[in-house]
């Protein structure tokens, strides 16, 4: 019997994988539609959350400072899960700021073209109104 070990790793790795996911939704705020925002941390959470945690967590994994034979000769010590989420999150988050663009009618026109002042956009919060 293993005690719950098991859940235990599965929650931890859920939360951090979780928290990865959201770092992008600051980014993506009021620029993507709901769906989009589900199909992305689907993907990142089941895909590549768990390739990025094996290459630097597992001693086997190619980054790992733990392999034999690291990547270039080199491999990384990530402290408490902080490198794996960050970078993670923090990469995913400029990919998804490039492809989204920035929020046309609040700093540009529907053109493009830069506006003098920022557009004020009207509460959109119970709690702010």
């Amino acid at each position: 019997e293993t005690g719950g070990k098991e859940y235990i790793g599965f929650f931890f790795q859920f939360t951090f994988a979780a928290t990865a996911a959201t770092i992008v939704a600051g980014t993506v705020a009021e620029r993507c539609k709901m769906s989009a925002y589900l199909c992305y941390s689907l993907f990142l959470t089941a895909i590549v959350y768990p390739v990025v945690v094996h290459a630097i967590w597992n001693g086997d994994g190619f980054i790992s400072a733990f392999n034999d034979a690291p990547f270039l000769g080199v491999g990384m010590i990530d402290f408490a899960g902080s490198g794996v989420v960050h970078m993670t999150g923090g990469a995913t988050a400029l990919v998804a700021a490039i492809v989204l663009g920035p929020r046309l009618g609040r700093f540009y026109d529907e053109s493009g073209a830069p506006l003098e002042t920022p557009a004020e956009f009207p509460a959109h919060s119970v709690a702010l109104q």
